[in-house]
């Protein structure tokens, strides 16, 4: 449920709640311009139609999922203009809490505005009992990680965004010299050992907007039948050591009109061992696969995959930095 608080007074400049009722077509304008160059499909599909949805009775925004997702959080407005914005999302996960849209208008940055913004969030968080806020920052984005760093966000990691078309795939040549390892199919039994290698392989709060789920690689009966009526197609191979643990997987799901989406973990004891190999899997599988665009998100840290994925002509389309607050009582 989404609770929102309608500011008292709104001829104050300065920082207030979000009001579902006037905000929203500022805030889209203010985002668009912001983030408009470097918007992902999702931002693109948001903002569509957009100069008629500006147009919108309020209670047409209560309706729309773009306003459920604005709907929390806080404004900073200058003589009745909405020039700053951070939007707060609730997670499955009680007491985490996410920050997206934090967005300060051109003409109005320096000035402390997205410093004042943060704070509100923190305040609004602790008084939701909540102990954990996560945010993501374009890495090249020095200022933004700087300012998170004084309020005493902490660095987890940073992931990047990689995208191929599937028919501009390059397979992958294997070392002839050394044998390579096993690859299977994951198996039903398996998917607690699955995902006890994604814990160790990626930090789990890498994971954005929610953590795993221990059923992630659960793939019985009922899942397929539900995948097949929803027109998805999930599938897992392994690499198991000699003592029968897993150590390498790759990870490949599709759904009808979407792109594909690729994973690859591998055991820290294991790394620059097993990438060529996985990677060299699901290149092949994809390349049986219908000719949609392939993603992948892998920390920007390894260069091993990062040497492989580039030699398979991946792009990459942006590093995001993750960073955590832990709320102290």
């Amino acid at each position: 449920m989404i609770v929102t608080a309608p500011s008292t007074d709104q001829s104050k400049n300065g920082p207030r709640p979000i009001n579902i009722n006037t905000d929203v077509p500022g805030i889209l304008k203010l985002l668009e311009l912001v983030f408009g160059a470097s918007l992902d499909s999702e931002g693109r599909h948001l903002f569509a139609g957009n100069s008629a949805a500006l147009q919108s009775p309020a209670i047409l925004w209560r309706l729309s999922p773009a306003a459920a997702k604005l709907s929390l959080g806080f404004v900073w407005e200058e003589d009745g203009r909405i020039v700053g914005n951070v939007t707060v999302l609730t997670s499955n996960t009680p007491g985490r809490f996410l920050v997206v849209n934090v967005a300060v208008h051109p003409d109005y940055r320096r000035r402390g505005i997205a410093r004042l913004l943060m704070k509100q969030v923190e305040n609004l968080v602790r008084q939701r009992q909540g102990h954990q806020i996560l945010l993501q920052v374009v890495k090249q984005n020095s200022a933004a990680v700087e300012l998170y760093n004084s309020l005493d966000y902490t660095t987890i990691g940073s992931i990047t965004h990689w995208t191929a078309s599937v028919s501009r795939l390059r397979r992958l040549e294997l070392n002839l010299e050394t044998p390579s390892p096993h690859i299977r199919e994951l198996r039903r039994h398996e998917w607690r050992s699955a995902f006890a290698l994604d814990h160790e392989a990626l930090h789990p709060d890498l994971n954005w907007p929610e953590l795993p789920q221990p059923d992630m690689y659960k793939n019985g009966l009922w899942a397929r039948v539900v995948d097949f009526f929803n027109g998805r197609q999930s599938e897992t191979w392994v690499i198991s050591s000699t003592k029968n643990q897993l150590i390498g997987l790759a990870a490949l799901s599709s759904e009808w009109a979407s792109s594909h989406q690729a994973a690859i973990r591998v055991h820290p004891a294991w790394t620059g061992r097993l990438e060529r190999p996985l990677l060299a899997k699901l290149i092949r599988r994809l390349q049986q696969q219908s000719r949609r665009n392939v993603q992948l998100d892998h920390p920007d840290d390894d260069e091993l995959m990062n040497a492989l994925l580039q030699e398979a002509n991946f792009q990459p389309r942006r590093t995001l930095t993750h960073m955590r607050l832990d709320i102290k009582e």
